[in-house]
């Protein structure tokens, strides 16, 4: 089960970038941590610490040497960044919305 992985762990979605992934404002989500980035795959969601944007939840998306990191909102432009720029922090395993 989820709950079982190891060091898993919860962050509430702050904001509508991933409104069209059905991850809403005030949403909770569950994380995987990322212990080695080269283990992401195109199209996994995953929170990142960006610099100048803090922690964010999108899309990962891999180009050459360069990250996109794209929202599921078109109103949202892709962060584009050098890998070494990122952090990535963990991988979207489940999310819980209050009804």
């Amino acid at each position: 089960s989820v709950l079982k992985k190891k060091d898993v762990f919860a962050l509430t979605v702050n904001g509508d970038s991933m409104i069209d992934a059905f991850i809403d404002n005030g949403d909770m989500v569950l994380m995987e941590p990322i212990k080695d980035p080269n283990t992401l795959k195109n199209g996994n969601i995953v929170s990142a610490m960006v610099p100048g944007f803090g922690t964010t939840l999108k899309y990962f998306m891999k180009k050459g040497n360069k990250v996109f990191l794209e929202a599921a909102n078109p109103r949202y432009d892709p962060i584009e960044l050098n890998l070494e720029d990122v952090i990535f922090q963990g991988k979207l395993l489940a999310v819980w919305r209050k009804i």
